[in-house]
């Protein structure tokens, strides 16, 4: 599971740390695409191939071939380096408007990497809403 909030930065080459409580999840490696709102999603192999089959599941025809062609081309594998960095493709950065702080926002299964800026703005707004929170 992933849970918790951590903040990095993205260096000159696009690279980011992993926090390392998430790292040892990665071990079979993961998918990075685009996410729901304006971030990028980090899935597990097995959860992307368990998501992705939940989500066409209901889909046929042009919403599929859709969904299919915004998602897929979009998505990569992840390789960590030796210091735990992965590289976040120029074309998905731009998509999410990451430039150089970053939040990286645990999800249950799967983690989100969010420009700090719009993080916040989107925190703000969840707690302006005034929600109540189960917990």
């Amino acid at each position: 599971m992933f849970l918790g909030e951590y903040e990095h930065s993205i260096d000159a080459k696009g690279r980011m740390a992993v926090p390392a409580r998430f790292r040892s999840q990665m071990d079979h490696g993961a998918v990075i695409s685009k996410g729901m709102g304006t971030c990028l999603s980090i899935y597990t192999v097995q959860r992307w191939e368990e998501r992705t089959a939940e989500l066409v599941a209901g889909m046929s025809g042009d919403e599929l071939r859709d969904f299919e062609r915004r998602i897929f081309p979009s998505a990569g594998d992840v390789e960590l380096d030796a210091q735990g960095r992965m590289v976040l493709p120029a074309r998905l950065r731009a998509y999410a408007n990451i430039q150089s702080e970053v939040t990286v926002a645990g999800v249950r299964d799967h983690f989100e990497i969010w420009d700090r800026a719009t993080w916040q703005a989107y925190q703000e707004r969840l707690e302006a809403e005034e929600s109540t929170v189960p917990f």
